[in-house]
Protein backbone atom coordinates (compact mmCIF):
# COMPACT_ATOMS: atom_id res chain seq x y z
CA UNK A 1 0.00 0.00 0.00
CA UNK A 2 3.08 2.24 0.81
CA UNK A 3 4.12 2.07 -3.15
CA UNK A 4 3.95 5.35 -4.79
CA UNK A 5 1.13 5.05 -7.56
CA UNK A 6 -0.07 7.02 -10.29
CA UNK A 7 -3.23 8.98 -9.82
CA UNK A 8 -6.25 7.25 -10.80
CA UNK A 9 -9.98 7.74 -9.68
CA UNK A 10 -11.32 5.28 -6.69
CA UNK A 11 -13.97 2.67 -8.06
CA UNK A 12 -14.32 0.12 -5.03
CA UNK A 13 -12.67 -0.13 -1.76
CA UNK A 14 -10.15 -2.65 -1.98
CA UNK A 15 -10.42 -6.48 -0.36
CA UNK A 16 -6.93 -5.50 1.56
CA UNK A 17 -8.37 -2.26 2.85
CA UNK A 18 -10.86 -4.55 4.83
CA UNK A 19 -8.28 -6.41 6.39
CA UNK A 20 -6.32 -3.24 7.03
CA UNK A 21 -9.66 -2.30 9.10
CA UNK A 22 -10.19 -5.10 11.08
CA UNK A 23 -6.15 -4.59 12.09
CA UNK A 24 -6.57 -1.21 12.87
CA UNK A 25 -10.07 -1.49 14.62
CA UNK A 26 -8.51 -4.05 16.52
CA UNK A 27 -6.14 -1.13 17.96
CA UNK A 28 -8.20 1.56 18.61
CA UNK A 29 -10.73 -0.62 20.31
CA UNK A 30 -8.03 -1.81 22.64
CA UNK A 31 -7.24 2.10 23.68
CA UNK A 32 -10.56 2.88 23.41
CA UNK A 33 -11.35 0.49 26.14
CA UNK A 34 -8.52 0.73 28.00
CA UNK A 35 -9.20 4.61 28.79
CA UNK A 36 -13.00 3.38 29.62
CA UNK A 37 -11.98 1.32 32.73
CA UNK A 38 -9.41 3.40 33.67
CA UNK A 39 -11.01 6.17 33.39
CA UNK A 40 -15.02 4.83 34.68
CA UNK A 41 -14.11 4.41 38.13
CA UNK A 42 -13.75 8.13 38.02
CA UNK A 43 -15.86 9.85 36.04
CA UNK A 44 -19.15 6.93 35.29
CA UNK A 45 -20.29 8.81 32.07
CA UNK A 46 -17.23 7.27 30.51
CA UNK A 47 -19.88 4.32 30.49
CA UNK A 48 -20.48 5.95 26.32
CA UNK A 49 -17.00 6.42 25.82
CA UNK A 50 -16.81 3.43 23.45
CA UNK A 51 -20.08 3.42 22.58
CA UNK A 52 -19.46 6.71 21.18
CA UNK A 53 -16.07 5.93 19.20
CA UNK A 54 -17.94 2.27 17.92
CA UNK A 55 -20.65 4.57 16.66
CA UNK A 56 -18.27 7.23 14.84
CA UNK A 57 -16.36 4.53 13.42
CA UNK A 58 -19.03 2.76 12.00
CA UNK A 59 -20.68 5.99 10.65
CA UNK A 60 -17.02 6.54 9.14
CA UNK A 61 -17.31 3.18 7.56
CA UNK A 62 -21.08 3.69 6.10
CA UNK A 63 -20.31 7.01 4.71
CA UNK A 64 -17.46 5.50 3.14
CA UNK A 65 -19.42 2.65 1.67
CA UNK A 66 -22.91 5.00 0.59
CA UNK A 67 -20.28 7.83 -1.51
CA UNK A 68 -18.41 4.82 -3.44
CA UNK A 69 -21.21 2.79 -4.57
CA UNK A 70 -24.44 5.24 -3.73
CA UNK A 71 -22.96 8.35 -5.13
CA UNK A 72 -19.93 7.20 -6.89
CA UNK A 73 -17.42 9.62 -5.76
CA UNK A 74 -17.81 13.17 -4.53
CA UNK A 75 -15.53 15.67 -2.97
CA UNK A 76 -14.88 13.12 -0.33
CA UNK A 77 -13.04 11.36 -2.95
CA UNK A 78 -11.42 14.42 -4.21
CA UNK A 79 -9.99 15.19 -0.80
CA UNK A 80 -8.30 11.71 -0.71
CA UNK A 81 -7.26 11.83 -3.71
CA UNK A 82 -5.11 15.49 -3.35
CA UNK A 83 -4.08 14.17 -0.07
CA UNK A 84 -2.78 11.17 -1.38
CA UNK A 85 -0.79 13.11 -4.01
CA UNK A 86 0.46 14.77 -0.93
CA UNK A 87 1.54 12.21 0.47
CA UNK A 88 3.41 10.39 -2.46
CA UNK A 89 5.10 13.69 -2.89
CA UNK A 90 6.60 13.62 0.69
CA UNK A 91 7.43 9.79 0.01
CA UNK A 92 9.43 10.85 -3.03
CA UNK A 93 11.08 14.57 -1.92
CA UNK A 94 10.53 15.34 1.64
CA UNK A 95 12.21 19.48 0.90
CA UNK A 96 9.65 18.96 -2.22
CA UNK A 97 6.63 18.30 0.54
CA UNK A 98 7.20 21.19 2.99
CA UNK A 99 7.59 24.18 0.45
CA UNK A 100 4.15 22.77 -0.43
CA UNK A 101 2.25 22.41 2.67
CA UNK A 102 4.18 25.43 4.07
CA UNK A 103 3.18 28.03 1.47
CA UNK A 104 0.28 29.11 -0.39
CA UNK A 105 -1.00 27.61 -3.13
CA UNK A 106 0.30 28.68 -6.69
CA UNK A 107 0.94 27.30 -9.76
CA UNK A 108 5.04 26.42 -9.04
CA UNK A 109 4.14 24.22 -6.39
CA UNK A 110 1.48 22.96 -8.19
CA UNK A 111 4.08 21.90 -10.89
CA UNK A 112 6.03 20.21 -8.11
CA UNK A 113 3.49 17.21 -8.04
CA UNK A 114 3.88 14.69 -11.65
CA UNK A 115 2.74 11.51 -12.80
CA UNK A 116 4.95 9.82 -10.90
CA UNK A 117 3.14 11.34 -7.50
CA UNK A 118 -0.61 11.98 -8.90
CA UNK A 119 -1.80 15.41 -9.16
CA UNK A 120 -3.91 17.26 -6.76
CA UNK A 121 -7.34 17.86 -7.98
CA UNK A 122 -6.78 21.39 -9.44
CA UNK A 123 -10.29 23.19 -8.22
CA UNK A 124 -8.73 21.80 -4.80
CA UNK A 125 -5.46 22.84 -4.93
CA UNK A 126 -5.64 26.18 -5.62
CA UNK A 127 -8.38 26.70 -2.61
CA UNK A 128 -6.50 27.44 0.27
CA UNK A 129 -9.38 26.01 2.96
CA UNK A 130 -9.85 22.78 0.47
CA UNK A 131 -6.27 22.42 0.46
CA UNK A 132 -5.75 22.89 4.12
CA UNK A 133 -8.04 19.93 4.80
CA UNK A 134 -6.14 17.42 2.28
CA UNK A 135 -2.93 19.23 4.43
CA UNK A 136 -4.25 17.86 7.60
CA UNK A 137 -5.62 14.44 6.34
CA UNK A 138 -2.06 13.59 4.71
CA UNK A 139 -0.06 12.49 8.17
CA UNK A 140 -3.38 10.06 8.63
CA UNK A 141 -3.62 8.87 5.16
CA UNK A 142 0.48 7.84 5.47
CA UNK A 143 -0.55 6.42 9.01
CA UNK A 144 -2.92 4.30 7.07
CA UNK A 145 -1.26 3.06 4.24
CA UNK A 146 -3.08 5.31 1.85
CA UNK A 147 -6.53 3.57 2.58
CA UNK A 148 -9.60 5.35 2.06
CA UNK A 149 -11.30 3.34 3.64
CA UNK A 150 -8.82 3.51 6.98
CA UNK A 151 -7.85 7.00 6.56
CA UNK A 152 -11.43 7.72 6.81
CA UNK A 153 -11.71 5.95 10.19
CA UNK A 154 -8.47 7.55 11.48
CA UNK A 155 -9.89 10.99 10.65
CA UNK A 156 -12.84 9.97 12.63
CA UNK A 157 -11.16 8.81 15.31
CA UNK A 158 -8.93 11.78 16.00
CA UNK A 159 -12.08 14.11 15.45
CA UNK A 160 -14.18 12.43 18.42
CA UNK A 161 -11.59 13.33 21.10
CA UNK A 162 -12.89 17.27 20.64
CA UNK A 163 -16.55 15.94 20.76
CA UNK A 164 -15.97 13.75 24.08
CA UNK A 165 -14.46 16.30 25.85
CA UNK A 166 -17.16 19.03 24.50
CA UNK A 167 -19.65 16.22 25.98
CA UNK A 168 -17.69 15.94 29.33
CA UNK A 169 -18.07 20.01 29.90
CA UNK A 170 -21.78 20.05 29.95
CA UNK A 171 -22.13 17.23 31.55
CA UNK A 172 -19.92 19.11 34.59
CA UNK A 173 -22.76 21.94 34.11
CA UNK A 174 -25.89 19.83 34.14
CA UNK A 175 -25.44 16.81 36.31
CA UNK A 176 -28.05 14.15 35.83
CA UNK A 177 -28.78 14.60 32.47
CA UNK A 178 -25.88 12.71 31.55
CA UNK A 179 -27.54 10.70 29.19
CA UNK A 180 -29.46 13.00 27.23
CA UNK A 181 -26.52 14.92 26.68
CA UNK A 182 -24.74 12.16 25.22
CA UNK A 183 -27.94 11.54 22.38
CA UNK A 184 -27.44 15.32 21.85
CA UNK A 185 -23.40 14.87 21.10
CA UNK A 186 -22.52 11.94 20.93
CA UNK A 187 -25.69 10.02 19.19
CA UNK A 188 -27.07 12.59 16.84
CA UNK A 189 -27.96 10.48 13.14
CA UNK A 190 -26.93 13.20 10.93
CA UNK A 191 -24.02 14.34 12.89
CA UNK A 192 -22.37 10.91 12.95
CA UNK A 193 -22.90 9.99 9.74
CA UNK A 194 -22.11 13.72 7.81
CA UNK A 195 -19.23 14.19 10.25
CA UNK A 196 -17.75 11.37 10.44
CA UNK A 197 -15.92 11.30 6.88
CA UNK A 198 -13.33 12.82 4.53
CA UNK A 199 -15.31 16.30 4.19
CA UNK A 200 -14.25 19.82 6.42
CA UNK A 201 -17.74 19.65 8.73
CA UNK A 202 -15.74 16.57 10.39
CA UNK A 203 -13.07 18.68 11.40
CA UNK A 204 -14.83 21.75 11.75
CA UNK A 205 -17.47 20.50 14.03
CA UNK A 206 -14.41 18.98 15.98
CA UNK A 207 -12.72 22.31 16.11
CA UNK A 208 -15.84 24.43 17.51
CA UNK A 209 -16.02 21.52 20.33
CA UNK A 210 -12.19 22.00 20.58
CA UNK A 211 -12.91 26.04 20.94
CA UNK A 212 -15.83 25.69 23.50
CA UNK A 213 -13.69 23.03 25.92
CA UNK A 214 -11.36 25.93 25.84
CA UNK A 215 -13.33 28.92 26.45
CA UNK A 216 -15.33 27.39 29.00
CA UNK A 217 -11.68 25.73 30.75
CA UNK A 218 -10.79 29.42 30.68
CA UNK A 219 -13.93 31.17 32.23
CA UNK A 220 -14.35 28.43 34.76
CA UNK A 221 -9.92 28.60 35.53
CA UNK A 222 -10.08 24.24 34.90
CA UNK A 223 -6.60 23.22 33.89
CA UNK A 224 -3.70 25.52 32.73
CA UNK A 225 -4.42 28.83 31.44
CA UNK A 226 -1.38 28.25 28.48
CA UNK A 227 -2.84 24.91 27.89
CA UNK A 228 -6.47 26.30 27.26
CA UNK A 229 -5.26 29.16 25.44
CA UNK A 230 -3.26 27.10 23.14
CA UNK A 231 -6.72 25.16 22.51
CA UNK A 232 -8.95 27.95 21.71
CA UNK A 233 -5.88 29.47 19.38
CA UNK A 234 -5.33 26.03 17.51
CA UNK A 235 -9.27 25.74 17.27
CA UNK A 236 -9.64 29.61 15.93
CA UNK A 237 -6.93 28.65 13.44
CA UNK A 238 -8.53 25.66 12.30
CA UNK A 239 -11.99 27.27 11.78
CA UNK A 240 -9.83 30.20 9.83
CA UNK A 241 -8.29 27.11 7.77
CA UNK A 242 -11.29 25.08 6.56
CA UNK A 243 -14.62 27.28 7.11
CA UNK A 244 -13.72 30.82 8.35
CA UNK A 245 -17.59 32.00 7.70
CA UNK A 246 -18.29 29.88 10.90
CA UNK A 247 -16.66 32.40 13.53
CA UNK A 248 -19.54 35.02 12.31
CA UNK A 249 -22.00 32.87 14.01
CA UNK A 250 -19.17 31.42 17.37
CA UNK A 251 -17.65 34.64 18.09
CA UNK A 252 -20.75 36.91 19.34
CA UNK A 253 -22.73 34.43 21.40
CA UNK A 254 -18.96 33.58 22.73
CA UNK A 255 -18.92 37.18 23.93
CA UNK A 256 -21.78 37.63 25.53
CA UNK A 257 -21.26 34.26 27.59
CA UNK A 258 -17.79 35.53 28.70
CA UNK A 259 -19.37 39.09 30.09
CA UNK A 260 -22.31 37.35 31.30
CA UNK A 261 -19.78 35.28 33.16
CA UNK A 262 -17.77 37.82 34.27
CA UNK A 263 -21.26 39.65 35.44
CA UNK A 264 -21.86 36.34 37.63
CA UNK A 265 -18.83 37.06 39.69
CA UNK A 266 -20.09 40.75 40.94
CA UNK A 267 -21.74 40.16 44.02
CA UNK A 268 -22.76 44.22 44.38
CA UNK A 269 -26.25 44.55 42.41
CA UNK A 270 -25.34 48.16 41.95
CA UNK A 271 -22.28 47.27 40.39
CA UNK A 272 -24.07 44.95 38.31
CA UNK A 273 -26.68 46.91 36.55
CA UNK A 274 -23.97 50.01 36.25
CA UNK A 275 -21.50 47.65 34.36
CA UNK A 276 -23.73 45.16 32.21
CA UNK A 277 -24.53 48.34 29.57
CA UNK A 278 -20.83 49.05 29.80
CA UNK A 279 -20.10 45.32 29.69
CA UNK A 280 -22.49 44.44 26.62
CA UNK A 281 -21.02 48.20 24.63
CA UNK A 282 -17.48 46.62 24.98
CA UNK A 283 -18.12 43.38 24.05
CA UNK A 284 -19.96 44.53 20.88
CA UNK A 285 -17.33 46.37 20.02
CA UNK A 286 -14.76 43.98 20.44
CA UNK A 287 -16.54 41.62 18.44
CA UNK A 288 -17.31 43.78 15.35
CA UNK A 289 -13.28 44.97 15.73
CA UNK A 290 -12.59 40.94 15.34
CA UNK A 291 -14.75 40.25 12.85
CA UNK A 292 -13.21 43.59 11.03
CA UNK A 293 -9.68 42.45 11.27
CA UNK A 294 -10.24 38.93 10.32
CA UNK A 295 -12.32 39.80 6.93
CA UNK A 296 -8.90 40.43 5.38
CA UNK A 297 -8.42 36.46 6.34
CA UNK A 298 -11.49 35.48 5.42
CA UNK A 299 -11.08 37.12 1.84
CA UNK A 300 -14.41 35.94 0.05
CA UNK A 301 -15.90 34.88 3.39
CA UNK A 302 -15.77 38.97 4.61
CA UNK A 303 -19.22 39.76 5.32
CA UNK A 304 -19.58 41.80 1.85
CA UNK A 305 -18.82 39.08 0.00
CA UNK A 306 -20.45 36.40 1.49
CA UNK A 307 -23.58 38.61 1.46
CA UNK A 308 -23.03 39.23 -2.69
CA UNK A 309 -22.58 35.62 -3.31
CA UNK A 310 -25.57 34.21 -1.08
CA UNK A 311 -27.14 36.45 -3.19
CA UNK A 312 -26.51 35.38 -6.00
CA UNK A 313 -26.92 31.64 -5.38
CA UNK A 314 -30.19 32.37 -4.30
CA UNK A 315 -30.96 33.55 -7.74
CA UNK A 316 -29.21 30.66 -9.09
CA UNK A 317 -32.03 27.90 -7.03
CA UNK A 318 -34.44 29.16 -9.34
CA UNK A 319 -32.54 26.79 -12.74
CA UNK A 320 -34.30 23.91 -13.79
CA UNK A 321 -30.69 21.95 -13.27
CA UNK A 322 -31.55 21.38 -9.54
CA UNK A 323 -34.54 19.08 -10.30
CA UNK A 324 -36.29 19.96 -7.76
CA UNK A 325 -33.52 19.17 -4.60
CA UNK A 326 -33.21 23.01 -4.18
CA UNK A 327 -35.06 25.50 -2.18
CA UNK A 328 -36.30 29.11 -2.70
CA UNK A 329 -36.02 31.61 -0.07
CA UNK A 330 -36.67 34.50 -2.34
CA UNK A 331 -34.53 37.07 -4.12
CA UNK A 332 -32.90 39.27 -1.52
CA UNK A 333 -30.56 42.42 -1.74
CA UNK A 334 -26.56 42.14 -0.79
CA UNK A 335 -27.00 44.44 2.02
CA UNK A 336 -27.71 43.92 6.12
CA UNK A 337 -31.37 45.42 5.66
CA UNK A 338 -31.56 42.85 2.53
CA UNK A 339 -30.61 40.14 4.62
CA UNK A 340 -32.58 40.85 7.62
CA UNK A 341 -36.05 40.86 5.97
CA UNK A 342 -35.07 37.24 4.94
CA UNK A 343 -33.29 36.05 8.57
CA UNK A 344 -37.24 34.15 9.77
CA UNK A 345 -37.30 32.00 6.52
CA UNK A 346 -33.63 31.34 6.58
CA UNK A 347 -33.78 30.03 10.07
CA UNK A 348 -36.69 27.94 9.38
CA UNK A 349 -34.87 26.10 6.38
CA UNK A 350 -31.84 25.69 8.74
CA UNK A 351 -33.08 24.86 11.68
CA UNK A 352 -35.85 22.18 9.98
CA UNK A 353 -35.66 21.80 6.71
CA UNK A 354 -35.56 19.19 4.43
CA UNK A 355 -38.80 18.89 5.66
CA UNK A 356 -39.79 14.74 5.05
CA UNK A 357 -42.16 15.81 2.04
CA UNK A 358 -38.89 17.47 0.57
CA UNK A 359 -36.64 14.40 0.42
CA UNK A 360 -36.11 13.00 -2.63
CA UNK A 361 -33.33 10.20 -2.12
CA UNK A 362 -33.41 7.64 0.95
CA UNK A 363 -30.30 9.71 2.63
CA UNK A 364 -32.71 12.95 2.72
CA UNK A 365 -35.79 10.87 3.85
CA UNK A 366 -33.30 10.09 6.93
CA UNK A 367 -32.88 13.96 7.82
CA UNK A 368 -36.48 14.68 6.82
CA UNK A 369 -37.50 12.38 9.91
CA UNK A 370 -34.63 13.86 12.54
CA UNK A 371 -35.85 17.08 11.74
CA UNK A 372 -39.22 16.27 12.43
CA UNK A 373 -38.36 14.95 15.57
CA UNK A 374 -36.29 18.18 16.52
CA UNK A 375 -39.17 20.15 14.78
CA UNK A 376 -41.71 18.46 17.49
CA UNK A 377 -39.37 18.93 20.28
CA UNK A 378 -38.99 22.62 19.74
CA UNK A 379 -42.52 23.48 19.69
CA UNK A 380 -43.14 21.89 23.02
CA UNK A 381 -40.27 24.18 24.44
CA UNK A 382 -41.78 27.13 22.59
CA UNK A 383 -45.27 26.44 24.47
CA UNK A 384 -43.09 26.00 27.76
CA UNK A 385 -41.67 29.13 27.19
CA UNK A 386 -44.31 30.79 26.72
CA UNK A 387 -46.50 30.06 29.08
CA UNK A 388 -43.43 31.22 31.46
CA UNK A 389 -40.73 33.41 29.65
CA UNK A 390 -38.85 34.45 32.74
CA UNK A 391 -37.78 30.56 34.07
CA UNK A 392 -35.88 30.44 30.26
CA UNK A 393 -34.00 33.66 31.54
CA UNK A 394 -33.60 32.44 35.11
CA UNK A 395 -32.02 28.88 33.01
CA UNK A 396 -29.55 31.06 30.89
CA UNK A 397 -28.89 33.39 33.30
CA UNK A 398 -27.77 30.19 35.70
CA UNK A 399 -26.39 28.40 32.88
CA UNK A 400 -24.33 30.96 30.48
CA UNK A 401 -22.75 28.37 28.72
CA UNK A 402 -26.05 27.90 27.05
CA UNK A 403 -26.31 31.62 25.60
CA UNK A 404 -23.74 30.18 23.65
CA UNK A 405 -25.89 27.22 22.39
CA UNK A 406 -28.33 29.66 21.32
CA UNK A 407 -26.60 32.23 19.93
CA UNK A 408 -24.71 29.73 17.59
CA UNK A 409 -27.75 28.13 16.75
CA UNK A 410 -29.43 30.56 15.81
CA UNK A 411 -27.05 32.81 13.99
CA UNK A 412 -25.68 29.79 11.87
CA UNK A 413 -28.99 28.56 11.01
CA UNK A 414 -29.70 32.39 9.36
CA UNK A 415 -26.21 31.94 7.98
CA UNK A 416 -26.97 28.48 6.34
CA UNK A 417 -30.52 28.76 4.98
CA UNK A 418 -29.35 32.01 3.55
CA UNK A 419 -26.16 30.82 1.35
CA UNK A 420 -26.82 26.98 0.58
CA UNK A 421 -28.48 26.16 -2.81
CA UNK A 422 -29.62 22.53 -2.11
CA UNK A 423 -31.03 20.39 0.16
CA UNK A 424 -27.87 17.94 -0.14
CA UNK A 425 -25.42 20.86 0.54
CA UNK A 426 -27.40 22.42 3.85
CA UNK A 427 -27.64 19.14 5.46
CA UNK A 428 -24.00 19.02 5.52
CA UNK A 429 -23.22 22.27 6.09
CA UNK A 430 -25.59 22.00 9.52
CA UNK A 431 -23.20 19.52 11.26
CA UNK A 432 -21.05 22.84 12.41
CA UNK A 433 -23.97 23.32 14.70
CA UNK A 434 -26.24 20.75 14.76
CA UNK A 435 -25.44 19.16 17.87
CA UNK A 436 -25.40 22.29 19.73
CA UNK A 437 -28.72 22.52 18.57
CA UNK A 438 -29.66 19.20 19.62
CA UNK A 439 -28.02 19.07 22.75
CA UNK A 440 -30.04 22.41 23.63
CA UNK A 441 -33.29 21.38 22.94
CA UNK A 442 -32.83 18.16 24.96
CA UNK A 443 -31.38 20.73 27.91
CA UNK A 444 -34.03 23.00 27.51
CA UNK A 445 -36.47 19.75 27.65
CA UNK A 446 -34.92 18.39 31.06
CA UNK A 447 -35.44 21.58 32.43
CA UNK A 448 -38.89 22.62 31.37
CA UNK A 449 -40.35 18.96 31.24
CA UNK A 450 -41.61 16.73 34.17
CA UNK A 451 -40.62 13.81 32.67
CA UNK A 452 -36.68 16.36 31.93
CA UNK A 453 -37.09 16.42 35.77
CA UNK A 454 -37.55 13.08 36.99
CA UNK A 455 -35.16 11.92 34.75
CA UNK A 456 -32.60 14.24 36.52
CA UNK A 457 -33.42 12.80 39.74
CA UNK A 458 -32.98 9.43 38.43
CA UNK A 459 -29.98 9.68 36.84
CA UNK A 460 -28.17 11.82 39.44
CA UNK A 461 -28.63 9.34 42.07
CA UNK A 462 -26.00 6.84 40.92
CA UNK A 463 -23.69 9.79 40.16
CA UNK A 464 -23.86 11.05 43.69
CA UNK A 465 -23.07 7.27 45.27
CA UNK A 466 -20.05 7.11 42.95
CA UNK A 467 -16.18 7.44 43.75
CA UNK A 468 -16.46 10.51 40.56
CA UNK A 469 -16.54 13.06 43.75
CA UNK A 470 -19.53 14.56 43.54
CA UNK A 471 -22.05 14.35 46.75
CA UNK A 472 -25.65 15.11 47.20
CA UNK A 473 -26.96 19.25 47.82
CA UNK A 474 -30.06 18.97 46.46
CA UNK A 475 -32.82 16.87 44.03
CA UNK A 476 -31.36 18.74 41.02
CA UNK A 477 -27.93 19.59 41.31
CA UNK A 478 -24.38 18.13 42.28
CA UNK A 479 -21.26 19.82 43.58
CA UNK A 480 -17.36 18.74 43.60
CA UNK A 481 -16.35 17.34 46.96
Amino acid sequence: MFEIENFSYIRFIHPFEWVMLGIYCIVIFAITFGIQVFQIRKNPVYKYYTWGVFMKIMSSVVFCLIYIYYYNGGDTVSYYETSRAVVNLAMKDVGAYFDVVTSSPSLSGYMTFDRETGYPWPYMYFDSQSFFMAKTLAPLLFLSGKSYLVGSVMLSWFSFFGVWQFYLTLCRHFPGMEKRIAYGILFVPSVLFWGSGILKDTITFSAVCWFIVGMDNLLTSRGGRIRNGLIVVAALYALLSVKPYVLYSLLPGSVIWAVTVWVKRIKSKFVKVTMIPMAVVVALIMGYLGLSVLGGKMGKFSVEKMLVTASITQKDLKQDYYQGSSFDIGDFEPTVGGMLGKVPIAMRVGLFQPFVWEARNVVMIFSGLENLAYLLIAVFLVFKIIRNPRRLFRILNQYPILILLLLYTLLFSVMVGLSTSNFGALVRFKIAFMSCYVVLLFILHGFLSKQGEKERREEINPLRKSPSGYRRVSAGSAVRS
